[in-house]
C-alpha cells in the first residue's frame, strides 16, 4: 500500500486562480473586520487568507509544483 502525500498546491491553473480570488476576498473581509475592532477570529481569518493567496500564487507561477491529476 502506497503512502499518500498531501498536495497543497492546486492541480490546475483555474483552481489556482479561484483560490487567489477567494483568498483576496477573505483578506479584504478580515481587514474590514479588523478596522472595527481587534479580535482573534478576524486575525486568524486574515492569516489563513494570506496563506491561501500564497498557495495560489505558487500554483500560478510555478506550474511544475502543481499536483498531477490521477
Amino acid at each position: 500500500m502506497r503512502a499518500r502525500t498531501w498536495q497543497m498546491i492546486p492541480s490546475s491553473r483555474g483552481i489556482s486562480a479561484l483560490y487567489l480570488v477567494g483568498g483576496v476576498l477573505l483578506a479584504l473581509s478580515a481587514a474590514n473586520q479588523l478596522t472595527k475592532e481587534m479580535a482573534v477570529l478576524p486575525l486568524l481569518s486574515g492569516l489563513a487568507a494570506v496563506a491561501l493567496v500564497i498557495t495560489a500564487a505558487v500554483g500560478l507561477v510555478r506550474p511544475g509544483s502543481r499536483s498531477s491529476a490521477r
